[in-house]
């Protein structure tokens, strides 16, 4: 796989104790917040249907890099979300057809009002897209009784099964009208490549540990053959499909999938990628979790291979090493890495 997986695959430490408290709130942010008033909102999302007027912008938490913003208006209209790309403005494209994707094939997603390339306010790459009410799955999951957990397990198991279901002709990366540009390999032999570059060629062994990065790669030479063992097509990806990306919210019948948010990292992969990340800590931890999610999963269609828990934890490692070899990681990411990564191989087998 070529270096430009590092910029399409998003991770979510010192200590068990840091891995059940959660990853993402140990990171902080790599670029600053845009700050945004009440009349610069209004101007740039004058062309709604109305020409409502901004009465409050909220700065929304969760992103490490672009900002996302709600809007309030006036007259009542429903809350929406404007999101100002300042990562990569070149995903702004990808994740605009991404909306229209999802609306095509009825995905979680939140449904895309305005977007472009650039805008008169801040220069940068914008969407405005539905505000969708719910929690952060990570807020809710340790909260929740065997029962609770199980359904809202089933019920994410179930939403990724759907997308899942949007397949392609090939694994890669996505141009900005969703053609796959890019073919990879998401094998085993792509894994072991791409740990290689990042980990031996890279700075990332570096940041690991000698110790620790030889222990990785004996692994994965002894394990990674069961990638190949997937036949399925080539799917709709998420690729950070954790964290405050899922929105989860009370139903009538209980706790249940909201919406997915943040789709500027999705490539054409295999579905591996979207649980090993779903099952990170601490949702990852909670008894009963994984099963539910493979359940709900099973029972949208989608059955998943009896080794699926050991090809998720291979696949996720390589948001691990792409974070390790980054110039400049969030701080706190190194630390998640290795306690990550010294977790996968003592789980071996």
């Amino acid at each position: 796989m070529r270096r430009a997986l590092q910029a399409c695959l998003l991770v979510s430490g010192a200590g068990a104790g840091v891995m059940e408290q959660g990853m993402r709130q140990h990171w902080t942010r790599a670029t600053a917040t845009v700050a945004l008033g009440v009349d610069d909102a209004t101007a740039l999302v004058r062309a709604l249907p109305g020409a409502p007027r901004v009465s409050r912008v909220t700065v929304l938490s969760g992103g490490l890099a672009n900002t996302n913003l709600r809007l309030d208006f006036a007259s009542g209209e429903p809350p929406l979300v404007l999101r100002l790309y300042q990562r990569d403005p070149a995903q702004a494209a990808k994740e605009r057809a991404l909306h229209g994707l999802a609306a095509r094939h009825g995905l979680p997603v939140p449904r895309l009002h305005l977007g472009a390339d650039d805008n008169p306010i801040t220069g940068s790459a914008y969407a405005v897209i539905d505000w969708i009410e719910g929690r952060p799955l990570d807020d809710v999951a340790a909260k929740l009784d065997g029962d609770q957990l199980w359904q809202l397990g089933a019920s994410i198991g179930a939403g990724l099964a759907r997308i899942h279901g949007v397949t392609f002709d090939a694994c890669g990366f996505f141009d900005g009208a969703l053609r796959v540009a890019t073919p990879i390999d998401v094998g085993g032999a792509g894994l072991r490549e791409f740990l290689h570059r990042c980990l031996i060629d890279g700075r990332g062994g570096e940041r690991l540990g000698g110790d620790l990065t030889r222990a990785l790669m004996a692994f994965v030479d002894a394990e990674a053959a069961v990638l190949d063992t997937w036949d399925g097509a080539p799917c709709l990806t998420h690729a950070d499909f954790g964290g405050s990306n899922i929105l989860v919210r009370l139903t009538g019948r209980g706790w249940a999938l909201a919406a997915v948010l943040d789709w500027e990292f999705a490539f054409s992969g295999s579905p591996f990628f979207d649980l090993g990340n779903l099952l990170r800590p601490p949702p990852g931890r909670l008894p009963g979790f994984a099963d539910a999610v493979a359940a709900g999963y099973a029972g949208a269609g989608r059955v998943l291979p009896p080794r699926w828990r050991e090809m998720a934890a291979l696949a996720d490692l390589i948001a691990w090493a792409d974070f390790l070899s980054r110039e400049l990681p969030p701080p706190g990411v190194i630390d998640s890495a290795r306690e990550r990564i010294r977790d996968t191989i003592a789980r071996r087998g």
